[in-house]
């Protein structure tokens, strides 16, 4: 199969690969769409995520949907022609977190197209993927490719929401209006938040959020930002989601929350942010961190069938799967896109 294989800085190659074989309980998955996540453009860009540094080339890749088209063992053959999305979440399935149904941390979690573990783990930027038959999720009549590689991170959106412990009836705020920030705000809108509004400094992230259904926008660098903001809330917001991993997006947020508000992580921070903790003790805030996601991959599905979400304009632009190169460009060049696919059509 061909398969697009990161060998370092910059160095992303289309190469033949092994078509890989399901083993016992997994499917054979031809990929058909693949979005690109911010994770692929650290990799790429600079040949490692944050601390995860590859040892050895790997596939990039986490977002995706496709045709199951071969079973291993245990699996019944039925399945095969179903068109389905992957969680990419390959936890250990027994360890105490598991148990208690909080596998986004497992400590032997693997992750498609990862560097996480050594060796990395190959993701879904390849003619054919295998994944557990559990992890894959039959999609819908009528519910196309693209829309299947968008669950993985509108799971990310949905698990932040169910964090912050509900938004129904509440003012919520989400700094920051890139891809995850834009999908919370979708979700948040259909948890029945109250007043959402989006903070970016871009203008066309804050105009992309109005026409997703924001009740407003905020530009951190105006001076009159927290005038504007006391007119959606005036008592500060009670749900704020830091969702463009900046320090000043987190001081603003925290400025702007209501006295007893719950904050929810979701941007990954630098390492060695300074965080007012006084701020948060004289206001007693709840600060809660959101990594991944667990159990919300039906709801999301459930969500987008019922009409209730509809991410499908955050699609910016589709490449074929052999322009990959072109579509990272895209997808990191800082201009007016949101999410960018590759596809891979039958």
């Amino acid at each position: 199969m061909k398969a697009w294989v990161l060998h370092g800085e910059k160095d992303i190659r289309l190469e033949e690969r092994p078509r890989p074989a399901p083993g016992r309980g997994e499917v054979l998955v031809e990929v058909r769409a693949a979005g690109i996540c911010g994770s692929d453009l650290h990799y790429h860009a600079h040949g490692r995520c944050g601390n995860f540094v590859p040892t050895r080339p790997f596939i990039l890749g986490h977002e995706f949907s496709g045709d199951i088209v071969a079973v291993g063992e245990g699996v019944d053959d039925k399945c095969v022609g179903t068109r389905v999305a992957v969680d990419p979440s390959r936890a250990c399935g027994r360890c105490r977190l598991c148990r208690a149904g909080r596998y986004n941390l497992c400590p032997e979690m693997v992750y498609y197209g990862s560097a996480s573990v050594a060796p990395p783990s190959d993701g879904c930027f390849a003619g054919f993927v295998t994944a557990a038959a559990r992890n894959a999720w039959q999609l819908p009549d009528g519910f196309g490719y693209p829309l299947g590689a968008l669950l993985e991170p509108m799971s990310v959106a949905m698990h932040a929401v169910q964090r912050s412990g509900g938004v129904a009836g509440k003012s919520v705020l989400i700094t920051g209006g890139g891809t995850i920030g834009q999908m919370i705000l979708l979700s948040a809108n259909a948890c029945g938040g109250s007043r959402v509004v989006v903070s970016d400094l871009r203008p066309f992230a804050r105009e992309f959020a109005e026409k997703q259904g924001a009740s407003g926008t905020l530009d951190p660098a105006n001076p009159a930002c927290a005038d504007r903001a006391r007119e959606f809330a005036a008592d500060g917001f009670e749900v704020v989601f830091e969702a463009a991993g900046v320090g000043a997006a987190l001081n603003q947020g925290m400025q702007l929350a209501a006295k007893g508000a719950t904050m929810v992580q979701v941007g990954t921070l630098p390492d060695g942010t300074a965080i007012p903790a006084n701020l948060f003790l004289t206001r007693e805030l709840n600060y809660v961190a959101s990594w991944r996601f667990a159990n919300v991959f039906e709801r999301v599905i459930d969500l987008i069938e019922s009409g209730k979400i509809d991410p499908w304009p955050l699609v910016t632009n589709v490449f074929p799967f052999e322009n990959l190169r072109e579509a990272i460009a895209e997808a990191s060049g800082g201009g007016n896109v949101v999410k960018i696919q590759i596809e891979n059509p039958a």
